[in-house]
């Protein structure tokens, strides 16, 4: 449509050019004929025929013939421009000839002027008019002088009639000129307009068939009055199963497409109420006999002339299916979390019991931990106690036997001077011995009771740091003996503590064990070195080293986690360090840290505040 609207544009143009041009043409040859022929009439009626008569005759035809020869090959106004003018001028020509204004010729000028006014522009035909008035006015003022002899009425006559033809003529076909202009151009706009709309029509109507026939969602378009398909789109033929052609002039009743009459009596109320449905579910039994479900929306449309229902429709059987299908899931999977949230519920009560078995039995492990720890301590303290008490055992006894000798010889025989003096001179030297015996003894149960105190209470108070790891290292120092190794001790003196100098101890004493039974056992010959410095005016640090085998690298995560043991089967709990971290940063508010090179020994760093956090009180059972 667009095309062909655009080349009726394009005909009506040329007719019209085509008709231009034909009635110029025929004016032409009109005037060629009757101009010629009239001519060639008055010359050869005269007895004498005059040279310029034939002239103008010749001079005619030239002109009509290089007219039509312009109109051939050039736009029709030169050539009626070469020709009202050349006409002019011959006719002009011919008066001037003949009689002057009185020649008849000379009324063919307002014809050809009023041609001009009706087929040229208004200059043009102003200038035509000018020249043709000023040329019968110089007839008018040269007839007394080369025409005296025509007296029937003055040349004045002729010129007022000609000029009030011309001018009025002018006038007149300019007005109809512009008329016929001014309609035309109202016709051609009109025309132009008419061909948008068409074009505008033809291009709406190529876009709703591409968006129609391309349209992947099946479209159909029916017979509001009659209910029959009309038309119906791929998508429609590919889903349905039936082609466009047997669709057309059947409706749906005929086919079967709707599941029950009562839903399409439903969809027609509710479409007809409304005018318009949008996304409204409906059922559709198909070719084949499959039930689909859609969504359809339909709108009333003008389509060729008739009233149609144009309606889209979209398959949503899948999705409904894939819907059923999750809720059945969500169903299932609902029963099933409830199922799994009572055996978690299950689960989580067993392990909360679990787990309060096991730290009753952590706590059992931990205090039999702390107990082997004071009992190891006490094994010592009783071998450091025996040597003291031993000596001063000894030493009494041979002074009782010393007593009783000297109290038989004195009843045997006098006794001298000398032999009292070195008597008690003996007596003297056995009871310093005892009682140095005694004073060290009485210096280790002091210390023993102490730390032994400190260790099963966990009271808190104020200590000086080296005085307590003194009394520590007292009863750890039976652990070096008849071992080939040695303890170094570097102790920061005037270092006060507000803390708990019980699991302090027990830290350093789960530290060196650890280092004597892992680090040291078996060598030939080891060190064991503790430090303590000052860490600014808050805070405190232990650094207790060891130059055995060391710590391999991958168990260097897990040495504080509970249980964990390189001597399982060997007399290793795997508590030992686990306490030590607890007792480290819980109680006593520190950090510890471990650094270590297999084959080259470990370093185990405590940081603790010189003011250990509170925390509540542990009454003393003993």
């Amino acid at each position: 449509m667009k095309l062909t609207q655009e080349s009726g544009s394009d005909s009506d143009e040329e007719l019209l050019a085509r008709q231009a041009t034909g009635l110029l043409r025929m004016i032409i040859l009109l005037t060629l004929s009757l101009g010629v022929g009239l001519g060639l009439l008055v010359v050869l009626g005269n007895e004498q025929p005059l040279p310029l008569g034939w002239a103008v005759v010749f001079g005619l035809a030239l002109l009509c013939g290089v007219s039509l020869l312009l109109l051939e090959h050039y736009p029709p106004a030169v050539a009626r421009r070469t020709f009202t003018w050349g006409f002019t001028s011959l006719i002009v020509l011919q008066c001037l000839l003949v009689n002057g204004i009185r020649s008849p010729i000379a009324a063919l000028l307002p014809v050809v002027v009023m041609l001009s006014a009706w087929s040229g522009r208004q200059r043009e035909t102003l200038a035509l008019g000018l020249f043709a008035l000023s040329a019968l006015g110089l007839m008018a003022g040269l007839d007394s002088i080369f025409w005296p002899q025509q007296k029937p009425r003055s040349a004045l006559n002729f010129w007022a009639s000609y000029a009030f033809c011309i001018i009025t003529g002018s006038i007149i076909a300019s007005r109809i000129a512009y008329t016929l202009q001014g309609h035309y151009s109202r016709q051609k706009q009109l025309g132009e307009q008419l061909a948008d709309q068409v074009r505008e029509m033809q291009q709406a109507r190529e876009k709703f068939s591409t968006f129609f026939f391309m349209n992947p969602v099946p479209v159909s378009i029916t017979s509001l009055s009659t209910g029959r398909y009309v038309e119906v789109n791929p998508a429609w033929e590919k889903i349905g199963g039936w082609t466009g052609e047997e669709l057309r002039g059947r409706n749906s009743l005929d086919l079967g497409i709707w599941v029950t009459p009562e839903e399409r009596e439903e969809w027609i109320a509710e479409f007809s109420a409304a005018g318009r449905l949008s996304n409204r579910l409906t059922r559709f039994r198909l070719r084949d006999g499959s039930i689909r479900y859609f969504l359809a929306s339909s709108e009333v449309i003008n389509y060729e002339g008739e009233r149609c229902v144009f309606a889209a429709f979209i398959d949503i059987t899948e999705q409904r299916e894939a819907e059923a299908r999750l809720r059945e899931l969500n169903v299932k999977l609902e029963e099933h979390v409830a199922e799994r949230t009572r055996s978690l519920a299950e689960a989580n009560q067993s392990l909360a019991r679990s787990l309060e078995t096991l730290q009753q039995t952590q706590d059992e492990l931990v205090h039999a931990e702390t107990m082997a720890s004071l009992g190891s301590m006490v094994a010592g303290i009783s071998h450091e106690l025996n040597t003291p008490i031993g000596n001063a055992l000894t030493v009494s006894t041979a002074l009782q036997d010393q007593v009783r000798d000297f109290s038989e010889r004195i009843r045997r025989e006098p006794i001298t001077k000398q032999a009292l003096f070195d008597f008690l001179g003996d007596q003297h030297t056995g009871a310093d011995l005892v009682a140095q015996s005694l004073l060290r003894a009485a210096e280790l149960v002091t210390s023993f009771k102490q730390v032994a105190v400190d260790q099963a209470s966990e009271r808190r108070r104020g200590f000086d740091l080296a005085g307590a790891m003194g009394d520590i290292l007292s009863t750890l120092r039976p652990m070096f003996k008849h071992k080939p190794i040695e303890l170094r001790v570097d102790l920061a003196p005037g270092i006060a503590m507000d803390s708990y100098p019980g699991p302090l101890g027990q830290v350093i004493s789960n530290l060196t064990q650890n280092a004597i039974l892992h680090g040291l056992d078996g060598a030939d010959h080891g060190t064991v070195s503790i430090e303590t410095r000052a860490v600014g005016t808050e805070r405190l640090e232990i650094v207790v080293s060891d130059n055995g085998r060391g710590i391999a690298a991958e168990h260097l995560p897990r040495i504080f986690d509970p249980f964990f043991t390189t001597r399982l089967g060997r007399g290793g709990s795997g508590l030992g360090l686990s306490i030590t971290h607890r007792l480290v940063t819980t109680i006593l508010g520190g950090s510890i840290s471990v650094r270590s090179t297999e084959g080259e020994g470990a370093s185990f760093r405590l940081e603790l505040p010189r003011i250990a956090p509170q925390r509540e009180e542990v009454a003393d059972d003993a």
